[in-house]
């Protein structure tokens, strides 16, 4: 009996593990969701595709303006997000 509890326990869990490995923005509402919903299965496929979503990307790109005709020295500078 452990043996099968185990393994669907795990794949009970999938969409949670999944978002915090990813590392993912939701995580905390992934883990609310698959715990509170996943039994219904639509509440499962929910929290695992929205633990595929795209995770918020923290780099911010910087540009530089290569005009040096440019009066304003504060306006050489473009950020990106």
């Amino acid at each position: 009996m452990v043996e099968l509890a185990i393994p669907l326990m795990m794949a009970y869990l999938l969409p949670s593990f999944i978002a915090i490995m990813r590392g993912h923005r939701s995580w905390w509402e992934i883990v609310a969701c698959n715990l509170l919903l996943g039994w219904t299965v639509i509440g499962w496929i929910f929290a695992f595709g929205w633990s595929l979503t795209a995770r918020q990307s923290g780099v911010t790109v910087s540009e530089r303006f290569h005009d040096s005709q440019e009066a304003d020295p504060t306006r050489r500078w473009v950020t990106r997000r």
